[in-house]
């Protein structure tokens, strides 16, 4: 099996492994408190800090970081590239304690910016709870930065695995927290962060990781990456802007409202960081090594066939979830306090959401190609554009739909964005085997509604025994309709899927084979 596909399957497996766990953390959160107050203020306090400080700048600094590292680890040695490191490292540090300070005193109108619509009750605890996640910024930005470190050698099954650590942590802080308090969750989430950055320390020292205590501002590598951050910081930012707007319009709807979308939206982006993600974060250095060697054609096939097989894996998930939104709701939520009336509306959310997915999966893809150009000014622009149909939908949206507005307005301006994304693409490269992608989406959302009309019909027979049996056999027999009508139509990039299975087997094989030895 080549490398890449090895390493591309390693961070499936790990990423697996740690989503799940994740899931059964917001099952928990689901359990314990439901859609209400408190729901709504801890996953606020927690957005708060993930959209203001830790997504957008952790992106940033992993992406800059990376290849800086690597040009001084070529041109001056290691010893000089650690040295680097531990100066960004203490830097951050510094920088996050300035922002725990003014975050202490500007906590009411920071929860405000995010959260117009909370008042009384809500307002209050979400301002406690984030003086206390706040602590978080600098020890999640510092993760990031080993997170790079260690990637840069390959440790894909380590930074995969690094959500664990925090999972598991938040589902024993939520556990404790109904007999110690709302604010164990608060000073859990902080541990949790804690943790997940302790897990990556020593595979980092193993790997000859040295810290040292230097500061040194005028370095003309920190200034290097205080440059390439701008354009990356605004390029990366679509989804978690995005993400701001629905969750503020969200906090003017009902209580409730910012958990159901919350909920929903974990599901939606499970797939894109499960499937799309494995496929990206392997893709990306062959995009890059393509694009400096300005090898346009290859560029171009490899291009195509990485968004064919997006298409490929999200299609059928995406229609899936459009029509069992509500019996997947109610088997994985529906308990405790999550009661029927939080599935229907988590549902009709998770279903909207669902619209967009593939082209949510197909923009990551795009937006790296453009990266291995070195042309961040065009995904600057498709993220700005993003933002503002996102704005413009939510607001017509949200008057008549409420908080399902909100999900369709995000998988509107996502589609939109692709479009935006694969006009700006052909002028910059010419053309790119456009015809496949487009009847790749075809062949797939015929597959798919093939799919859609045995599984509905299947699960609408075993449903009168066992719903939580109807959805495992429909889904099992759904994958089976949807791989064979997808090869009876010769969809572009099964190929790939076929031999990456086929290696895997043979992988297999040859390591029992060394056992017995």
């Amino acid at each position: 099996m080549s490398r890449v596909a090895k390493s591309a399957f390693i961070l499936f497996i790990a990423s697996m492994i740690s989503k799940v766990i994740g899931f059964l953390r917001d099952l928990t959160i689901a359990y314990v408190y439901g859609t209400g107050v408190i729901s709504d203020s801890y996953l606020m306090a927690l957005n708060i800090i993930t959209v203001a400080f830790m997504s957008l700048l952790c992106v940033a600094i992993q992406s800059t970081y990376m290849p800086i590292y690597t040009d001084i680890k070529s041109n001056e040695g290691k010893a000089k590239a650690l040295k680097f490191t531990s100066n960004i490292i203490n830097i951050i540090l510094i920088i996050s304690l300035i922002i725990i300070i003014f975050g202490w005193f500007f906590t009411e109108p920071l929860v405000k910016l995010f959260a117009m619509g909370f008042e009384g009750e809500r307002l209050q605890l979400t301002m406690q709870l984030t003086k206390i996640i706040l602590f978080s910024v600098g020890l999640v930005c510092v993760t990031y930065v080993l997170k790079a470190y260690l990637e840069i050698y390959d440790y894909f099954l380590i930074t995969g695995l690094m959500p664990l650590p925090y999972n598991i942590s938040i589902i024993i802080a939520v556990l404790l927290s109904k007999k110690f308090g709302v604010n164990m969750l608060a000073y859990g989430t902080v541990i949790a962060f804690f943790l997940q950055m302790i897990f990556l320390i020593p595979f980092c020292y193993k790997n000859g990781f040295k810290y040292k205590l230097n500061i040194n501002l005028s370095d003309k590598n920190v200034k290097r990456m205080a440059i390439a951050i701008v354009p990356i910081l605004i390029g990366a930012s679509a989804n978690q802007i995005n993400s701001l707007v629905d969750k503020n319009l969200a906090s003017t709807i009902s209580t409730g409202s910012i958990s159901s979308l919350n909920y929903a939206y974990k599901l939606d982006i499970f797939v894109i960081g499960l499937f799309v993600a494995s496929i990206t974060s392997v893709i990306y250095p062959l995009f890059s090594k393509l694009g400096s060697d300005k090898n346009l054609k290859q560029l171009k096939v490899t291009f195509s066939k990485s968004v064919n097989l997006v298409i490929l894996i999200t299609m059928p998930i995406s229609v899936g979830a459009f029509i069992l939104a509500e019996p997947i709701i109610r088997i994985l939520f529906e308990r405790g306090a999550f009661d029927e009336n939080a599935t229907k509306i988590t549902a009709q959310v998770l279903s909207l959401y669902a619209v967009g997915m593939v082209a949510t999966g197909m923009r990551d893809v795009m937006v790296r190609v453009f990266y291995s150009l070195q042309d961040t000014k065009i995904p600057m622009k498709n993220s700005i554009l993003s933002v503002i149909f996102n704005v413009f939908f939510s607001l017509i949206l949200i008057k008549n739909m409420k908080v399902s507005g909100l999900a369709l307005a995000s998988s509107i301006s996502a589609i939109l964005a692709v479009c935006f994304l694969m006009y700006s693409l052909r002028k910059k490269i010419g053309k790119f085997n456009g015809k496949s992608i487009i009847l790749t989406l075809f062949k797939t959302l015929i597959a798919s509604a093939v799919m859609a009309s045995i599984v509905l019909f299947i699960f609408g027979k075993i449903s009168l025994i066992s719903e939580f049996l109807a959805l495992i056999v429909s889904v099992a027999i759904g994958i089976i309709v949807y791989s064979v009508t997808v090869l009876i139509l010769k969809v572009d990039s099964t190929d790939y899927i076929i031999n990456l299975i086929k290696n895997l087997i043979g992988s297999f094989k040859q390591l029992k084979k060394n056992k017995k030895m």
